[in-house]
């Protein structure tokens, strides 16, 4: 029986790139001649139809290992991005065994999931595993494995998924050491930090959502939480749901993955936002290149909504028009080069860095520094969120207080206000009552969507003038100058009413009160 935490760093790419990095001469000096053992693992992951335990937070598979079967508890979600609780036991045969688990509150957790449901085999795994143990230094241990495989499902439609991974675990030492091995062993290779266990990875396949996106997981933020700790999972809340949706971009190519990326990216820059102090300050570097990505990404979104939310209802509103066309057409090229842009970032050396940095961040706490004001990080976090949701719920209010007076710009103005404050309650939701709080996440919700709405008028304005200026005079200019008139023009038909429903929803908002008080 072995219980403990399991600490590690996984990466996906080629197979070439697997291979290169064993080919790297700071991987043989970490072997110190060491030779690699290869060994062929067959897994097998339980639960029940509707998924229970994964609902429940935990993984249980069986292995086969060293010539007899090893079942795993894994728990979904750890304290940080690098570690999740484990427990492995020695079973009988390629199948479960509940009560031989040791921990009994696990076992107790996971009989109340299951409810008298029955457990069965969900996906397999089957791969050839080779591994090196690695010694940076003295006192650090790291397993190296390089596992190349499939995912497959059971049922009646089996379907898979390759697996190709460069995995490093710390067997012993401190986890920076862990990241410094990362950062050198898959520099200038093609391999993405992957925070997709294979069992999410097996879910996601039997669910037949390999490839779809995903929207952000709730945060569970326990009332004895510092502020520090409530930092580290929202960081971690919002690298996830960028990294979930990797695949929706960069294999099926779906805007909404686009979406769900950019989301992320704003969740994580109001998070730095929000939380302020010496959790910002000490991310500074690693701000800017958030910043960057995010460009990107809103330039591309941008021409997604342009082009399915703003341009098509008005287009299809006024029939056939070739002007509308010429339109269209310029929409389309600005909209795949900007996707050609997310590619190129995203398979980026600088994004791949970043993405290691901020998952680094999460257990290396650089915040608490004392040097940069590290003493606001361990203040209980209920105590803190209340204090900086107030201070943003206040400068939303002195803008709200005047909806029914705001011009174009003060209303994006506040948009963007509300919307960080929607975010800011996301990450501290499990601290305040549940009830007060989901309703009043309702009606900022909807604020918001009428206030998107109205934007609507104002992005259509802009990208056309901005299109026109590229295209200078002619009958092709001409033709874009009155698509994007009656664009705009369509839309700005539909204010009036979206007006008053703005002062309604405002009202409603306000008279609620925030959950925090």
């Amino acid at each position: 029986m072995d219980m403990g935490q399991e600490t590690e760093l996984k990466f996906i790419g080629p197979e070439e790139a697997l291979a290169r990095v064993r080919q790297k001469s700071l991987f043989r000096r970490f072997a110190r001649g060491r030779k690699a053992k290869t060994r062929a693992m067959h897994a097998v992951y339980f639960d029940t139809e509707t998924f229970a335990l994964r609902e429940a937070g935990y993984v249980l598979r069986v292995r086969n290992e060293d010539g007899g079967f090893v079942q795993t508890v894994k728990s979904v979600n750890g304290p940080d991005l690098a570690t999740r609780v484990e427990i492995k036991v020695n079973v009988e045969s390629l199948a479960p065994d509940l009560a031989a688990i040791p921990d009994k509150a696990v076992r107790r957790d996971l009989k109340a999931a299951l409810g008298g449901g029955t457990l069965a085999p969900m996906f397999s795994v089957e791969m050839r595993r080779t591994t090196v143990l690695l010694t940076p230094k003295r006192g650090t241990s790291i397993e190296a494995a390089f596992d190349v495989g499939a995912i497959k499902t059971a049922g009646d439609k089996p379907s898979s998924l390759p697996v190709v991974e460069f995995e490093l675990e710390l067997l012993a030492g401190d986890a920076n050491e862990l990241v410094a091995c990362a950062r050198g062993l898959t520099a200038d290779l093609p391999l993405m930090l992957f925070l997709q266990s294979k069992a999410e990875r097996g879910y996601a396949l039997a669910a037949d959502a390999a490839e779809a996106p995903v929207t952000a997981e709730d945060i569970a933020v326990t009332d004895d939480a510092t502020a520090d700790v409530a930092f580290r999972y929202v960081v971690a809340h919002c690298l996830k749901h960028l990294l979930g949706n990797w695949a929706a971009v960069t294999v099926a190519r779906d805007p909404e993955g686009i979406h769900q990326m950019r989301v992320a990216l704003r969740r994580l820059r109001s998070a730095l936002s929000l939380f302020g102090g010496p959790f910002r300050a000490a991310l500074s570097k690693l701000e800017d290149e958030v910043r960057w990505v995010a460009g990107v990404m809103g330039a591309a979104r941008d021409l997604d909504v342009f082009q399915e939310d703003v341009f098509r209802p008005a287009a299809e509103a006024h029939g056939e028009d070739d002007r509308l066309l010429e339109l269209a057409t310029v929409v389309r090229t600005r909209r795949r080069i900007a996707w050609v842009h997310v590619f190129e970032a995203l398979e980026s050396e600088r994004f791949r860095r970043l993405v290691l940095e901020l998952a680094s961040a999460t257990f290396a706490k650089p915040w608490l520094d004392a040097t940069i004001g590290g003493d606001e990080a361990i203040e209980p976090a209920r105590d803190f969120a209340r204090r900086r949701m107030q201070r943003r719920y206040r400068r939303a209010v002195r803008l709200g207080r005047r909806i029914t007076e705001l011009d174009a710009a003060e209303r994006h103005e506040l948009r963007i206000k509300l919307k960080k404050l929607r975010y800011g309650l996301d990450f501290f939701r499990s601290l305040f009552a549940k009830q007060a709080t989901q309703k009043f996440l309702k009606r900022l919700s909807d604020l918001q969507d009428t206030l998107g709405r109205l934007n609507d008028a104002a992005v259509a304005n802009a990208l056309v003038e901005e299109i026109l200026n590229e295209n200078g005079d002619g009958a092709a200019a001409a033709a874009i100058g009155y698509a994007g008139g009656l664009v705009a023009g369509w839309h700005l038909g539909h204010a009036r009413l979206r007006v008053r429903q703005l002062e309604r929803r405002w009202a409603r908002l306000a008279k609620l009160g925030p959950p925090w008080r």
